[in-house]
């Protein structure tokens, strides 16, 4: 699918794309076995971390070397020649702020020998499958190196940070801006959240009805490309244990489960860009005034290759400056230089390492202290009945004078900021008396029962943490703020749950619809319809397709931060489409909605900002082709005596790219019946459910 900037910037971040130059002579260094189970979900062992990380590099190019590519394509800068001017955004900012060359200067400094010895297994592993697949697609990539993996964890914190927001919004500002704006501080620039969202949930003994601890894992995705899910198990003699979901080209798990513990992330908003207002010499526009001097900016020429039109490109010449601040933009408003968390940081993936090598809860907290990794909320449980949840953020410590929502005055120094905020003083709950925690997206303070949540006013403002309610953080309170005590079914029913809530934004919009009086008959029968419309998705329900087609658009306004359309208008404009392409403005749900693999489509319930989450793109016969939301489920827990049980779904099947794979579209009818697979996470479990054994290298 084909994908706006600042959504394909903030994919790549999530994902850690890792290599070091290694010398195909020097595979037979490494060696791994890896192990397909019944589903063709890779389970790759090897003797030691890095020997486990050359299998899975392995494994991975086998499934998805296509969006392996990608990811290259955005680490080295070079989306322009793939994606023309919208790539070339990307490869400006990246070269502006020299991730590469920040990489290359702190790599043997900043990461651990044991990160660095699994980065050196992967991108030999990937190396080797690439030597053995040389085709012409490959061949230009060939060999990577640890430059393009580790920059990719950079370019997370970079979009993840939201500077791509702050510049939008600047390139946007008014042309003026008052002196007392400017003397209250600094605009908040919070992380625009993924299209799709994200849940997770965690129950221990207090909230389940066997007294067994309960996590599900539910991040949503996009369905295709370098960011749709990718399910593995990697595992080695040296205590590597881990499974769940990472995206092509990643060594790491990113969300998932070893023996003992497990966690789902959820995209957040914390402020970590800040926008200085500069002051430009009037007679030098190569200065700035700080601290009543006037200084020279850093200026470095950007050299951008662009496709233009078929294969013609051409390379345009851009400067860059610099402040003390960070990276200066010339907008109608004046000039600004953004400063963002995590600007010079590239320990993501000693930190994501630690998070799955962990085998308790302290281990895992020492994990998410290093706060390489600067956002996500995190839903946790483990073995021991711990659970907890961590709205992580690497947000600066803020002078508290400030209201930090106008650009900052750049004149002054002291507004500089250079730390970030201590572990301890962002919102972690752990273990509330209700048994239980959830995240989708919302106010990390409603993320439990009432009088177990944490209090906002305990923590800074210039954090700048969300307030917003997305109708899936509803709906999940509502499910669990109660006495009930839940079974494994009624956790996933929660999971699979496809009702819009009253209380959501959403149907506060459809009301407007609801409150009006129409003359025309062909409205007042689709106003009747909405009315009768119980707000569930489900497949054999006749207003949900009307519903969701109103609400879609207004959801699509609200993940961009822009008005909503007219209800009114949405209302004729839906009611026109349905019949055009039904004959009829209530068709049922599963006429409409729509999961797509190959030549198969299948009803799929659910919709947008549901617990079921599906996103649907219209399609030319007046349908909605699922292409972002709920992708791979995972649940799992552990009895009082540590013992295991886990389950997983994928929306399509682990041959991601192979249509001639039976493992292209395997779980596709599994995953629209709302049912789980075993993981075969257990080695007794996969032997029995083997489908193949490959060691390697290959021996000649």
């Amino acid at each position: 699918m084909q994908l706006n900037i600042k959504y394909a910037l903030a994919i790549f971040l999530l994902c850690g794309f890792n290599a070091n130059l290694i010398s195909n002579e020097a595979t037979p260094q490494y060696s791994a076995t890896i192990t397909r189970d019944i589903f063709g979900v890779p389970h790759v062992h090897g003797a030691t971390d890095a020997d486990a990380a050359f299998g899975l590099a392995y494994a991975q190019a086998d499934d998805d070397i296509t969006n392996i590519l990608s990811t290259i394509d955005l680490a080295r800068a070079g989306s322009g020649l793939k994606n023309g001017r919208d790539g070339a955004i990307a490869d400006y900012l990246i070269k502006a702020l020299g991730i590469r060359e920040l990489v290359e200067e702190r790599y043997e400094e900043d990461l651990s020998s044991e990160v660095k010895a699994v980065l050196e297994g992967f991108v030999a592993g990937l190396n080797y499958w690439m030597s053995l697949n040389l085709d012409r697609n490959i061949k230009d990539y060939y060999p990577v190196n640890k430059v393009d993996l580790v920059s990719s964890f950079a370019i997370q914190n970079l979009f993840f940070a939201g500077i791509d927001s702050a510049i939008k919004e600047l390139m946007n500002a008014p042309k003026e801006v008052s002196e007392a704006e400017l003397d209250k501080g600094g605009e908040s620039r919070t992380v625009a959240s993924l299209v799709a969202g994200s849940n997770a949930f965690a129950l221990n003994s207090n909230k389940t009805s066997d007294g067994k601890t309960r996590l599900v894992i539910n991040s949503h995705q996009p369905l295709e490309g370098p960011v749709a899910w990718y399910e593995a198990h990697i595992s080695s003699d040296e205590g590597w244990n881990m499974m769940g979901g990472l995206f092509p080209g990643a060594p790491f798990v990113f969300v998932g489960f070893n023996e003992s513990l497990g966690w789902g992330m959820t995209v957040n908003g914390p402020d970590l860009t800040d926008a200085f207002k500069l002051s430009i010499n009037p007679e030098n526009k190569n200065q700035y005034l700080l601290d009543g001097k006037w200084e020279n900016f850093d200026i470095k020429n950007i050299k951008l290759p662009v496709k233009l039109l078929g294969p013609i490109s051409w390379t345009f010449n851009r400067e860059a400056k610099f402040s003390e601040h960070g990276l200066v933009l010339e907008t109608a408003s004046g000039s600004y230089a953004l400063k963002f968390a995590g600007m010079k940081e590239i320990r993501q993936p000693d930190q994501w390492f630690r998070m799955n090598k962990a085998q308790n809860k302290d281990q895992w907290l020492e994990a998410m202290k290093m706060r390489a990794i600067i956002s996500f909320n995190a839903v946790y449980a483990d073995k021991e009945d711990n659970i907890m949840l961590l709205h992580n953020t690497a947000g600066p410590i803020r002078n508290e004078a400030y209201n930090w929502k106008q650009p900052v005055d750049g004149t002054n120094s002291a507004l500089i900021w250079n730390e970030i905020t201590p572990f301890d003083e962002i919102p972690l709950l752990i273990n509330p008396n209700s048994g239980w925690v959830v995240s989708a997206n919302q106010d990390p303070f409603r993320a439990s029962s009432i009088k177990d949540n944490l209090k906002r006013s305990d923590f800074s403002e210039t954090l700048g943490i969300e307030t917003k309610m997305t109708n899936r953080a509803y709906r999940v309170i509502e499910i669990f703020d109660n006495d009930k005590k839940f079974t494994e079914q009624d956790l996933l029913d929660a999971k699979f749950d496809n009702e819009y809530s009253r209380q959501s934004r959403s149907i506060k919009y459809l009301q407007n619809v609801l409150a009006q009086e129409y003359e025309d008959k062909e409205f007042q029968e689709a106003q009747a319809i909405l009315n009768a419309w119980d707000l569930k998705t489900d497949r054999n329900n006749r207003s949900a397709a009307l519903g969701v087609c109103i609400l879609q658009e207004e959801w699509r306004a609200f993940m961009n931060r822009i008005d909503a359309p007219s209800s009114k208008e949405m209302f004729k404009k839906c009611i026109d489409e349905l019949q055009d392409s039904f004959g009829r403005v209530d068709p049922l749900w599963s006429e409409v909605n729509m999961l797509v693999r190959g030549d198969m489509a299948l009803p799929i319930q659910g919709g947008p900002d549901t617990l079921r989450a599906v996103y649907g793109r219209p399609q030319d016969n007046g349908t909605l082709k699922a292409v972002a939301g709920d992708g791979l489920v995972v649940s799992l827990s552990w009895d009082s005596d540590g013992n295991q049980e886990s389950q997983s779904i994928h929306q399509y099947g682990s041959a991601t790219q192979d249509s001639s794979s039976k493992h292209y579209d395997d779980q596709v009818q599994l995953f629209v019946d709302e049912k789980m697979k075993p993981t075969f996470f257990d080695k007794l479990e996969l032997k029995k459910n083997t489908e193949s054994v490959i060691t390697v290298p290959f021996k000649n």
